[in-house]
């Protein structure tokens, strides 16, 4: 079998390479050609699989002008079916299309954060009267664009709160509480970070570690210092910037908050853009990643490919647990600025608030005319439809339109006082609809599993994790490197190279021996993450391809060697190897030993990662394995 990656051989060139065990094969196409072609399939066959890569022009204007997340429709990392197993053969890589390797890969953060020790040092070492300047962060261009001669917006102005509000009112930085309505997008294409932090919100345990307490916006205590904190590679990570805001006319072109008083939202946007490079690399995005960021968790991403029937049951009971839900839409996020006839818009990324099912009068078609003001007259039996609430990041009442919208006829048959209770509390930005609707119409839903890590790094935490169940879980994280020449082996398509690569021994006991428990299988979720590299702070690094391969063994203290892996497959692996800072697996196991090997897929790409492990029960998870 073959399969085509796409890659980047410079900003305007893109490239698929064909990968094989024997050989690889480069096809460029120039950036020019792409816009020419306007779209170019790729389609990727045999006897069980068939895929297509849509590429399009990414060399238009620098800032897509209106919301955009990635199109949940290029990704080629599939889920496995809730509690399967992922078998499979030769290794896979995959990219994203429509853009290059570098589009959606982190840009350096090293110089973003900062210590509580810098922090006092600001505030300390202003003199009276005046206002901090971050000069890593400035109020120019190099803070807007990746390349600081662009200038897309004209002319911008960038001004603190009280000078936006003007002399007669004060601003804040939170009244009364973070919420999701306060969260209104501007023209960034950032709606994959709004709306996690929409989703996040509403735990204010976690929103009091992301934005720590007692910061002015005006006042005696104002010093024009705004700090937050990011989750980043095992840790928590403070970054400090100042309170200026990039405006045109006095308004606010980014994120706001509804209360034109309120600013949290604006700032924490500027501050992740920080931690990013710029605003530009905010254009687009991947869900997942901003809310792991936010809470330390587990995200684990699901494309809504074939219909699933477990999926609900599975959202909805993440949603009790405590989880937090994003979806995207399908479509070209370049169309974006506008909504389709049934309300929704294409590539954009949504939050799920909410899940129930509805009862509802069956009658038919004909029977609901004639019998629509006496239906209490019929004999009937009744229905049930499982629905999401779901909200948009740009709170401007761009909802959906199809059945079981807000004055849609369907609700004529839900009891009175549960319709009420129902459609009463949304507001402008949020709607019901149909999880069979929901399902045609979205393209994936990220899923972010909540770790009570919020007073330092992980490290053999209890956390709440559930598998259908509301059990605490356990978790386990080892930071490793692939070094170039001796651990940076690639994936099972050079096996002598392959065997270089670290292993990590993963142990499950019988659960039915000490906990009464009825099953001996065990959940597992594995999570591989790769290390956001630095380089220039206004270039993207290129993001690796990273899967991992896991074996099943006994109990060792060395590695398994070359031959083992001549005669012997893997017993489980991650579908795809692709570009993304993460990725993870779901797996049901039975107690016994396991070998994990994460690695990139092509051979001597230097990094470091985390390996996360999540479970239902203990476990213990040990290496790298002693080499012989």
């Amino acid at each position: 079998m073959f399969l085509y990656t796409m890659g980047c051989t410079t900003s305007h060139e893109h490239s698929w390479t064909k990968v094989s065990p024997e050989f690889a094969l480069t096809l460029s196409i120039s950036g020019d050609q792409v816009s020419a072609l306007n779209e170019v399939n790729l389609l990727l066959q045999d006897e069980n699989l068939q895929r297509t890569f849509v590429v399009r022009d990414d060399t238009k204007n620098a800032f897509p002008p209106f919301p955009d997340s990635i199109p949940s429709n290029t990704s080629k990392q599939q889920q496995q079916p809730l509690g399967a197993k992922a078998k499979g053969s030769h290794s896979q890589a995959t990219g994203y299309s429509g853009h290059s390797f570098s589009d959606f890969s982190d840009a350096s953060y090293s110089y973003a954060t900062s210590t509580q020790e810098e922090y006092e040092d600001i505030l300390y070492s202003l003199p009276p009267g005046q206002v901090y300047q971050d000069p890593e962060f400035p109020a120019n261009n190099e803070a807007l664009y990746l390349n600081p001669r662009q200038q897309v917006f004209g002319d911008i102005q960038w001004l603190r709160p009280q000078e936006i509000l003007g002399d007669k009112f004060y601003p804040e930085f939170v009244i009364d509480g973070v919420t999701q309505g306060d969260i209104r997008q501007g023209i960034l294409g950032d709606c994959w970070f709004l709306s996690s932090c929409a989703a996040v919100s509403k735990r204010k345990k976690i929103m009091s570690k992301i934005i720590p307490k007692n910061q002015a916006l005006s006042g005696p205590q104002y010093k024009g210092v705004v700090r937050f904190f990011f989750w980043r590679f095992g840790q928590w990570v403070q970054v400090i910037i100042d309170d200026r805001l990039p405006t045109v006319k006095r308004k606010l072109i980014f994120g706001r908050c509804t209360h034109p008083r309120e600013f949290w939202v604006p700032l924490i946007e500027k501050a992740y853009a920080k931690l990013y490079g710029c605003y530009e690399a905010l254009g687009g995005g991947i869900t997942m990643d901003a809310l792991v960021d936010l809470t330390g968790g587990l995200a684990e991403r699901f494309e809504l490919v074939e219909h699933d029937p477990s999926l609900f049951r599975f959202i909805h009971t993440a949603r009790r647990a405590g989880g937090f839900i994003a979806c995207s839409r399908k479509g070209d996020w370049r169309l974006s600025n506008v909504a389709d006839p049934n309300g929704l818009i294409p590539g954009h990324a949504y939050t799920i608030i909410n899940t129930l099912v509805v009862n509802f009068l069956c009658i038919s078609s004909m029977l609901k005319f004639i019998f629509q003001w006496n239906y209490a007259l019929l004999k009937h039996k009744m229905g049930e439809e499982k629905m999401v609430c779901i909200r948009n990041p740009w709170g401007d009442g761009a909802k959906w339109k199809g059945s079981w919208s807000d004055h849609d006829v369907n609700w004529q048959w839900v009891d009175e006082d549960v319709r009420e209770s129902i459609l009463g509390k949304l507001d402008s930005a949020e709607f019901w609809m149909s999880f069979r609707d929901f399902y045609h119409q979205f393209g994936e839903v990220t899923i972010c599993h909540l770790s009570p890590d919020f007073d330092g790094d992980v490290k053999n935490l209890f956390i709440l994790f559930y598998f259908f169940t509301f059990s605490p879980g356990h978790t386990e994280m080892i930071w490793g490197e692939w070094i170039l020449g001796k651990t940076a082996g690639g994936s099972r398509n050079n096996l002598n190279k392959f065997a270089t690569n670290d292993q990590y021994l993963l142990s499950l006991t019988d659960m039915r021996m000490n906990d009464f428990a009825s099953e001996s299988k065990q959940n597992i979720v594995i999570s591989l993450m790769q290390e956001h590299r630095q380089i220039s702070k206004n270039v993207k690094p290129m993001m690796y391809q990273i899967g991992f391969f896991l074996y099943q063994t006994s109990e060792r203290l060395y590695k398994l060697p070359l031959q083992y892996f001549r005669f012997n497959s893997e017993y489980a692996k991650t579908s795809f190897f692709i570009n993304y800072r993460e990725v993870s697996g779901r797996f049901e196991l039975d107690p016994g030993c396991y070998v994990i090997i994460p690695s990139t897929f092509i051979e001597d790409c230097p990094s470091h990662f985390l390996l996360r492990v999540f479970g239902e029960k203990r476990f213990s998870l040990k290496g790298p394995l002693l080499s012989r």
